[in-house]
């Protein structure tokens, strides 16, 4: 309870605030009677000391540093008996007092302390008792509603009759889960993109009072409290409450606290039951890209529940996250784990989210560290074609700036028949491949590059060897790490289109070296990399050396 509540008490009637007045309505959740010197160490936050001062009766500047720590303890007050070994409080004491907020009563000699601590601690213990029944109650209401089947708009109606304010429940993706009948959905809308701001920029692990700025609109709703939700599995949600706000103390913050309660196992719930069906999808396109389904009937069967049907025609999108190791921290393996798996929930969630929007037909599964996803369209051409990319480089900006997730994508040619999935996914992972062999990162890389390989089949091996080996010389098979060095810069120089600030960037080194090592390139071949000819004939010598050695490189 507040201490001006306690102040209002029978015993308390003819005691005086003489000091930090602004700071009477601070919340006390005990009293305490003490005359010991240290009695600091003995005292706790929001606690109001009730005391004669006799053990620093001859001390002065005690009263004051007690003032002062008290104070910096988060006490609630206190409470001075005068007239008996304290004949009045300091002048210094009420100043400092008066400056830090810090309320300082007086209690008049003809007062007993023991009979104000007793009153003040039963009442204290009566307004426990009656949260505590209130807690119960509104718990018993929630869980009542969920038992008998009732979901998230059940619980949010009740929760915004009880405090009689409209009420907005988020999920962890901060889509709407439910509202309340009074809200106004249109103002709503207006002012959802600050709430997403403030969300995504403050951690809000506690109850919190926001408010909007003046010229935005919606005035039914400038003023809203965000009470976050949170689950064993991270999987947070946010209580939005609109209107007048309430002190974090008070009953309406126990009705908002057990509808969390509740809410946070429904939480849990939904997200089992959306796990166990992404892992029976996730099971079931496993043994479609692996060909373990014999017939198109049973692939057509199966793909049902997914959407997935023979009249269209399909591409296969594959992704990760780049550089995936430099995630994992040693020192924390399990903290981390569990925020690798929220993250790539994440990844999903958004990937199917915005893929959903652009697409009629799009079904995102996962398969290792890879995200895939199928695109089905009636007919597949060019404007096809550029809208999966232009599509693609959405999700992808997406994905870096909101989730922080840098991520590559393969992407491969459209096929007409389902049996053939498989294979247009393994085109996927072939060019996802080819784009991580070339040391690049956040890049989307189509199949084309295959067709590439395909004619060079058709070149006798012998005449490959010749042309690598000429164009490359000591480059082409290098013996030590100066030289697989430089090889490795001349790759991404030209993959760069031989920018030297962007090499630099892509290498993680510095520009003065990027030139160092391009001019020793240049002497070991004995040209100069300038003019289109010689930038292409390197091009495809280390395409070829690529080719030979594709085989050898660590799979992704």
């Amino acid at each position: 309870m507040r201490l001006i509540d306690i102040l209002e008490l029978p015993t308390f009637k003819d005691a005086a605030v003489v000091a930090g007045e602004k700071g009477i309505t601070k919340t006390v959740q005990s009293v305490n009677l003490m005359d010991a010197p240290d009695i600091i160490d003995y005292l706790n936050h929001e606690q109001l000391l009730l005391t004669t001062a006799y053990s620093i009766k001859n001390t002065p500047n005690a009263l004051i540093n007690l003032v002062k720590q008290m104070a910096e303890q988060g006490c609630s007050g206190l409470g001075l008996k005068t007239k008996r070994f304290l004949n009045v409080i300091p002048e210094n004491v009420i100043e400092l007092a008066n400056e830090l907020n810090f309320p300082i009563i007086e209690i008049p000699l003809s007062y007993s302390l023991g009979d104000m601590l007793n009153e003040a601690l039963s009442c204290i213990l009566r307004e426990r008792t009656h949260e505590l029944h209130y807690a119960l109650n509104i718990h018993r209401k929630f869980t009542d509603i969920v038992i008998s089947g009732g979901g998230f708009t059940n619980i949010i109606d009740s929760l915004s009759t009880i405090l009689n304010l409209p009420v907005i429940l988020l999920n962890y993706r901060l889509d709407i889960m439910a509202y309340s009948k009074g809200i106004d959905k249109e103002a709503f809308f207006e002012i959802y993109w600050h709430i997403h701001e403030k969300i995504h920029h403050e951690d809000l692990d506690t109850y919190k009072v926001l408010t909007l700025p003046r010229e935005s609109s919606g005035d039914d709703l400038k003023e809203f409290s965000i009470y976050p939700i949170n689950t064993t599995n991270q999987q947070k949600g946010y209580i939005i409450i609109f209107g007048q706000t309430f002190a974090p103390a008070s009953p309406f913050t126990l009705a908002v606290e057990q509808a969390a309660n509740v809410i946070s196992f429904e939480f849990m719930k939904h997200h089992a039951l959306e796990q166990h069906s992404r892992r029976l999808k996730n099971e079931f396109f496993s043994d479609l890209v692996d060909g373990m389904i014999p017939t198109e009937e049973e692939i057509i069967n199966r793909g049902k529940a997914y959407d997935l049907t023979k009249s269209l025609q399909y591409i296969c999108v594959t992704c990760k996250m780049d550089a995936l190791a430099d995630i994992y921290q040693e020192t924390h393996p399990l903290q981390t784990e569990k925020e690798l798996i929220l993250r790539r929930d994440r990844i999903y969630d958004m990937l199917e989210s915005i893929l959903s929007k652009q697409f009629e037909s799009s079904i995102v599964f996962t398969k290792g560290d890879l995200f895939t996803i199928l695109i089905g369209f009636t007919f597949y051409n060019e404007d096809v074609e550029q809208n999966i990319v232009d599509a693609i480089t959405e999700v992808q900006l997406d994905l870096y700036h909101v989730l922080d997730a840098p991520m590559s994508f393969g992407v491969s040619n459209y096929t007409e028949r389902i049996k053939e999935i498989p294979t247009s996914f393994q085109e996927a992972v072939d060019a996802l491949r080819s784009g991580y062999r070339e040391n690049k990162k956040r890049f989307i890389k189509t199949y084309r590059i295959k067709e590439l390989a395909e004619i060079f089949k058709s070149v006798p091996l012998q005449k490959l060897k010749e042309f690598h080996k000429s164009t490359l010389r000591e480059l082409a098979n290098p013996e030590d790490k100066e030289k697989d060095d430089l090889i490795q810069t001349l790759t991404v120089y030209l993959n760069n289109n031989c920018q030297i600030s962007e090499t630099a960037k892509t290498l993680y080194i510095h520009r003065n070296t990027v030139i160092y090592r391009i001019k020793k390139c240049e002497d070991l071949l004995g040209i100069e990399i300038k003019g289109a000819d010689e930038t292409l004939r390197l091009r495809i010598a280390i395409f070829i050396r690529s080719f030979f050695t594709a085989n050898e490189k660590q799979s992704i």
